[in-house]
């Protein structure tokens, strides 16, 4: 039974030109991927490199931990639990960095996330300013309001 509604059979004279098992896939040195426009809701062109880096960025520090069927338990930020408790300024100054840092660092085009800087905070919103190292050694510095 097929996942689409087009049946396609691989014909015998195809399957042999295809070694699948022992050629490697090449190597991916893009992060091609849409551009999504968060403010007016839609999906653009394609975006690569820096630009798709900012975006993860911005993506995954919006995106509420484990909310989503379509996110695995590792993808999302876990701040939106603390936004609106009544937590100190002491435990908040440690807590929204550790909490940044652990839902960046899961993308293997970010090194290290090297500053987390809480820019302003109140009971419901956070801006936060974050720099991070790239796997080709860049610096990328993002602004981010939840």
């Amino acid at each position: 039974m097929s996942l689409t509604p087009i049946e396609y059979e691989i014909l015998a004279e195809e399957e042999d030109g295809l070694d699948l098992e022992s050629e490697a896939l090449p190597e991916i040195e893009t992060s091609k991927t849409w551009r999504i426009d968060l403010e007016n809701g839609r999906i653009g062109t394609f975006i690569d490199g820096n630009e798709a880096i900012r975006q993860y960025i911005r993506k995954v520090l919006i995106t509420a931990r484990n909310r989503y069927l379509i996110y695995d338990d590792t993808y999302g930020e876990e701040l939106h639990d603390l936004i609106g408790q009544n937590l100190t300024k002491a435990l908040m100054d440690v807590e929204i960095p550790r909490v940044v840092r652990d839902a960046i660092e899961g993308d293997d085009r970010i090194e290290e996330v090297s500053d987390v800087t809480v820019m302003q905070y109140n009971s419901d919103s956070i801006l936060i300013a974050v720099t991070v190292i790239t796997a080709t050694g860049l610096f990328i510095t993002e602004e981010v309001t939840l």
